[in-house]
């Protein structure tokens, strides 16, 4: 009778061992996951940034191509438009998305829809000033994330 509870105390210990294992277990595997979604969130609003940033320039570009100030702002009309990093004019604006080529660009022309999308504002501040806003927005499981970022271009010449 003796060794019987002995097995059975040694069977309630297993199963206590079993049942604490699992427990830790599942903790790591919530940790690992938690983890990786941040990963993935950190990354597209990494890329989010990258592109904003990269329509701030591609519009600044556009106003150190033009020699005079003004011929740049008689040409500016306040509004949305669309660039891209291989295109020297503005682009009427159209929610489209973002697609990435063979080479990793993102653009409107060539390549793979992406979830991006990517919208500049222009607006005339005064005689001297033009803000540029870009606006990267973006859907993950049927939310949509934005990103802004914002500059301001100067009749400095």
């Amino acid at each position: 009778m003796g060794k019987r509870n002995q097995n059975g105390f040694s069977m309630i210990g297993v199963i206590v061992a079993m049942l604490i294992t699992s427990v830790a277990l599942v903790s790591i595997l919530g940790l690992v996951t938690a983890s990786l979604k941040a990963a993935e969130t950190s990354k597209t609003k990494l890329i989010a940034a990258g592109l904003a940033q990269e329509a701030i320039e591609v519009v600044r570009d556009m106003r150190k191509a033009q020699v005079e100030w003004s011929n740049w702002y008689a040409d500016i009309i306040n509004g949305d438009y669309l660039v891209q990093y291989n295109s020297v004019s503005l682009l009427s604006f159209s929610d489209i998305p973002l697609k990435i080529d063979g080479n990793g660009l993102y653009q409107y022309a060539a390549g793979s829809d992406t979830n991006f999308y990517r919208k500049i504002t222009l607006t005339k501040l005064s005689a001297n000033e033009v803000k540029v806003l870009a606006e990267v927005k973006w859907q993950i499981k049927g939310d949509w994330h934005y990103l802004r970022a914002e500059d301001r271009l100067w009749n400095w010449k």
